[in-house]
């Protein structure tokens, strides 16, 4: 969650109908059984004061037509070609206008099927170390359709993997 926030103050939009800070990001997890787990501790952990945080569980084992409904939404909300039009989507509105909070972070937390075939960009990734392959696909999926340069770091990979934690 620190993490997260770090990157959402450094790359964020502002959203035109109401000065909210607004940022789409991914945090891409090896396994899917702790990505459940992470949102739901980010889940019972709430956002910091002046924070609203919308999670989004995207992988591969959801039955094909609830991931084709996760993946339509994605797709809508991650084309960022039109810097606007993200705040405009009927979904992300009705988050935006329900929240007070000023600073609005839009996680989705994923398996590596956020690699694979979708032409999404991302504000900021927070990734677990993986192979070089893997690191450079995420890496695609953030700042993908815009043309400002990124003067600071907005992929973050993690020191070690939580596999590694659970069983060292």
């Amino acid at each position: 969650r620190d993490h997260a926030a770090m990157l959402h103050a450094r790359h964020h939009s502002v959203d035109p109908h109401s000065g909210k800070r607004v940022s789409f990001g991914l945090i891409r997890l090896a396994n899917i059984e702790p990505i459940v787990d992470i949102g739901q501790v980010l889940f019972r952990l709430g956002a910091t004061e002046g924070q609203c945080i919308h999670l989004c569980v995207y992988h591969s084992q959801y039955p094909l037509l609830m991931r084709s409904v996760i993946e339509r939404r994605l797709d809508r909300a991650l084309d960022r070609r039109d810097a606007e039009a993200v705040f405009g989507l009927s979904d992300i509105r009705r988050r935006l206008d329900a929240s007070a909070e000023k600073d609005q972070l839009f996680i989705v937390l994923g398996s590596p099927v956020t690699e694979v075939g979708r032409d999404h960009d991302y504000d900021w990734a927070i990734v677990e170390p993986s192979s070089m392959r893997s690191l450079i696909q995420l890496a695609g999926r953030v700042w993908r359709h815009r043309d400002d340069e990124c003067d600071t770091p907005n992929l973050m990979v993690l020191d070690t993997n939580l596999s590694y934690l659970e069983n060292p």
